[in-house]
């Protein structure tokens, strides 16, 4: 009871911080915040935000109505109207690629003829304004200072998470300028450019209020690095249902796919779970869904902002250390060779071993039944504490996990994060994030895709707890 009333207060809190500016007023704040080179990005930024507004509303065969300048805006910590997607600013050659591919579609649509990605790509070589590379490449360490009224020890947590899970390095330093590098600053909200805009260019990475979890400064960070959200990739509408009706009218632009270059997703399929996925009322005036998971049992996953997911890290890798190591060890279960121990493997949900073939193992608190193997009658667990509880359940066929009693944290938000309640790997592929249960999940049930569950139970009071029964099918 006391974290919902926390929860309840927090979002107050936030909404009273967020709220009430209009649109004019929220673009100058927004300005107002960034370096000189950020202030100018911004203003091109701008421009271009108008020109793609323009573009969605003839592509879908809507009336253009000018942005009201007085009107006052909704804005949350990442949903930020003077933004792209709500917390990107894009750099003038990201603008004019995605600019290009509209006008493409839009001339398509005119002719009455139907567009591939393939068509698009060609077209766009031929305008000159394609560019498979379109932002400058990082190099390693990249510099990085945080100012004064950001909590740094966040700040260095989530880029250490980073560092952690790929070869990709950051150097800590004191203010500079003339060279690239990242700013960590207190801006109105959660917010970065998306690739490293120009050499010799600092950049700016906003972390304000709402803003001060470790997934959070990844999420930034991964757009700093080149990524754009889970719901912009390519094959969005086979796992997300987009509400159209439920969005804001001005900026259901935000949920155009631009990229037909980037159609290679690197062999990294989409995830529910993901830390770069947005939650499913984003961009809603009234709260209302905007987003529906197609697969029902991960409607209350999306939305994660606690921490990065295995396969976000996975495409950092793939994106930037694939060259790393020689392949020395072959992982399994998902895994992939480890960047900064070259022979051993960084293992998906649950796994460990130097190929990943192992379960991680429970803490003493949460008894000794770690691994459990069904034939004949069902298996009953009770979690309850603030322990992070393992299982690794199989069956000859098919598992069942059933819930009883339980008692855990739900957050006001819609969403049931990674790390809350009861975590459950079902699929045959762990790598996705699990299926995640939080609140009063009595009476729910869920049944493995093979003959293995993994599941995670994690309390964060005495008070929290699941009754687990698990059944051969």
């Amino acid at each position: 009871m006391k974290a919902i009333k926390y929860l309840l207060l927090f979002a107050l809190f936030i909404n009273k911080i967020y709220g009430g500016l209009t649109r004019l007023r929220l673009q100058q704040q927004t300005r107002e915040q960034l370096s000189k080179d950020g202030k100018e990005n911004f203003d091109k930024h701008i421009k271009s935000i108008d020109k793609l507004k323009k573009l969605s509303a003839e592509l879908h065969g809507n009336k253009y109505i000018k942005d009201d300048k007085n009107e006052e805006v909704k804005h949350t910590p990442f949903e930020n109207a003077a933004l792209f997607q709500g917390d990107m600013i894009l750099s003038p050659e990201h603008a004019k690629l995605m600019i290009e591919e509209a006008k493409i579609k839009v001339d398509a649509k005119k002719q009455g003829k139907n567009i591939t990605d393939k068509d698009v790509v060609e077209k766009l070589k031929k305008n000159r304004a394609f560019q498979r590379n379109m932002y400058y490449r990082w190099e390693f360490p990249i510099p990085y200072y945080v100012e004064p009224g950001v909590d740094a020890s966040i700040i260095d947590a989530g880029l250490k998470d980073i560092e952690k899970n790929s070869c990709v390095r950051f150097q800590k330093s004191g203010r500079f300028q003339g060279r690239s590098g990242l700013r960590f600053f207190r801006g109105g909200g959660c917010y970065s450019a998306v690739g490293r805009v120009k050499p010799n260019q600092v950049q700016d990475v906003s972390i304000g209020n709402g803003c001060g979890y470790i997934g959070v400064v990844g999420h930034e960070t991964f757009h700093a690095l080149g990524f754009q959200h889970e719901q912009s990739r390519p094959d969005r509408d086979q796992y997300i249902q987009v509400v159209f009706n439920n969005i804001i009218p001005n900026l259901r632009f935000n949920f155009d796919i631009y990229g037909a270059d980037k159609t290679d997703t690197m062999g990294v399929p989409y995830n529910y779970g993901s830390a770069m996925q947005y939650g499913r009322t984003a961009f809603s005036p009234t709260g209302a869904d905007t987003m529906i998971a197609k697969n029902k049992l991960y409607v209350n996953t999306i939305g994660n902002s606690e921490k990065m997911q295995f396969l976000d890290f996975k495409a950092l890798n793939l994106a930037y250390c694939k060259n790393k190591c020689n392949g020395g060890v072959q992982c399994e279960n998902g895994g992939y060779e480890n960047p900064n121990q070259c022979g051993t493997c960084l293992c998906p949900f649950l796994l460990t071993g130097t190929t990943c073939n192992e379960y991680i193992k429970n803490p003493p608190a949460c008894g000794n039944q770690n691994v459990i193997k069904l034939s004949g009658s069902p298996v009953s667990i009770r979690a309850r504490g603030p322990y992070k509880c393992v299982y690794a359940v199989s069956a000859p066929g098919r598992v069942r996990l059933t819930f009883g009693y339980t008692n855990m944290l739900i957050r006001s938000d819609k969403s049931c994060h990674s790390g809350d309640g009861v975590e459950a790997q079902y699929l045959n592929d762990k790598t996705f994030t699990g299926v995640t249960f939080c609140g009063n999940s009595r009476g729910r049930s869920i049944v493995s895709e093979g003959p293995l569950m993994l599941v995670k139970f994690t309390g964060h009071s005495n008070n929290e707890m699941a009754d687990m029964t698990f059944q051969a099918v």
